[in-house]
């Protein structure tokens, strides 16, 4: 999951609009990024929610993993919404409304709520690499013929 969320902060790249943006040079290569990441971290996520669950309790298990994924999914584009209106609010009341920088104020809000997005993808890499021990405990180091350790196999980072 780890590998995904640092290649979702191609948001980075979304963070460079601006009113004369071109699509194929930042909306495109940001897009292309974040949907790279997101699926790659989004299919281990669901694996690893029901990871040692009895058979008998999955499905309630994966119940409570695609609800928990709408309402968090929910929660998040209410906050990232609510970062985007108040930064926007600002820098029209900044330019004292002028409609010469509507198109600029709503990018700004925009941009504003990405940064915002970034950080949290930042902090969910940080935490998935540090917590999520699933498989890890499998991992043995390699000997060699007479029993010496030849190094310690590097634990994976994904379940």
């Amino acid at each position: 999951m780890t590998p995904g969320f640092l290649v979702a902060c191609g948001m980075l790249v979304l963070t460079q609009l601006s009113a004369t943006s071109s699509y194929a040079t930042v909306v495109l290569p940001g897009l292309v990024l974040l949907g790279l990441g997101m699926g790659t971290a989004f299919m281990p996520a669901m694996s690893l929610s029901t990871y040692g669950v009895k058979p008998q309790d999955a499905g309630i298990a994966s119940a409570m993993t695609n609800t928990s994924q709408q309402v968090g999914g929910s929660i998040g584009t209410a906050l990232l919404s609510t970062i985007a209106v108040n930064a926007t609010t600002s820098f029209m009341k900044a330019h004292h409304n002028s409609p010469a920088f509507l198109a600029q104020g709503a990018i700004h809000g925009y941009v504003q709520a990405i940064w915002f997005a970034v950080g949290i993808l930042l902090v969910s890499a940080v935490i998935s690499f540090t917590l999520i021990t699933a498989g890890r405990e499998a991992v043995a180091p390699v000997t060699g013929g007479l029993g010496e350790e030849i190094g310690d196999v590097a634990p994976m980072v994904m379940h």
